[in-house]
């Protein structure tokens, strides 16, 4: 398939549990459909010839994140994203044995037995993957308690996963799922992200109602879905080696 120059692959991937086309797009040059059982392909080209300016607009999205410098690498004066605001990579030879991971004043430090000389080393990698993770679950679980308490719903289990394409998900037994990323994101955007998965404890679909719900406690949740559209790029660029 080929829009405005760019030449890319497209699959298809049938589901009994969907009733309208979904377009993904993978990567700048993959687009996964998925389609309800049964959609020929001729009605699958005609949803991909009337999406294409919203396709463009997602590639270009892409682009602009692939070529910002932010969450672009783990070296020492990077720039990385941490709730909304970008944060200096520091790597200091100042540590002991084990990583140890400080935030102060506009920088992340990684404080290291001695310093690594290579790009994105493994230390480095671990090392702040494991704080990201461990400051999501302590911030997740505040706001989830929070707006629980408001809602009035009451979640079984808070699970942390690292999805390519979800942010969260809530089960049928209660178990929210939160991809740890989030916390990358303006802490707005994480509250609009647990909202939306409690709300699904009183409607689980995205139906008029469940939209109402949601829109009861986050009035502005358009502004922060559209933000994690625009940016779920950049904040999908780190710790993918």
């Amino acid at each position: 398939m080929t829009l405005d120059n760019r030449t890319f692959d497209w699959s298809v991937r049938y589901s009994t549990r969907r009733r309208s086309i979904q377009l993904r797009i993978i990567d700048l040059h993959r687009l996964e459909v998925t389609a309800p059982a049964g959609t020929g392909l001729d009605r699958i080209r005609q949803v991909l010839l009337k999406k294409s300016v919203w396709l463009l607009r997602q590639l270009q999205r892409i682009d602009a994140a692939s070529t910002n410098q932010t969450n672009a690498s783990l070296t020492h004066g990077a720039t990385v994203l941490y709730q909304g605001a970008p944060h200096s990579l520091l790597l200091l030879a100042d540590g002991g044995k084990k990583p140890k991971v400080t935030r102060n004043h506009g920088a992340i430090a990684i404080h290291l037995s001695e310093l690594v000389g290579d790009d994105n080393d493994p230390m480095v990698y671990c090392a702040l993957q494991k704080w990201f993770g461990e400051q999501a679950q302590l911030r997740l679980t505040e706001r989830t308690r929070y707006w629980s308490s408001h809602i009035g719903v009451t979640p079984n289990r808070i699970v942390l996963r690292d999805q390519k394409t979800r942010w969260g998900s809530c089960s049928s037994l209660g178990t929210i799922s939160y991809n740890w990323r989030i916390i990358m994101a303006p802490p707005p955007v994480l509250d609009y992200l647990v909202i939306h998965e409690l709300c699904h404890m009183l409607q689980p679909n995205h139906s008029p109602k469940y939209w109402l719900e949601v829109s009861r406690w986050c009035p502005d949740y358009k502004n922060q879905r559209r933000w994690l559209r625009q940016n779920c790029g950049l904040l999908g660029k780190i710790f993918n080696s």
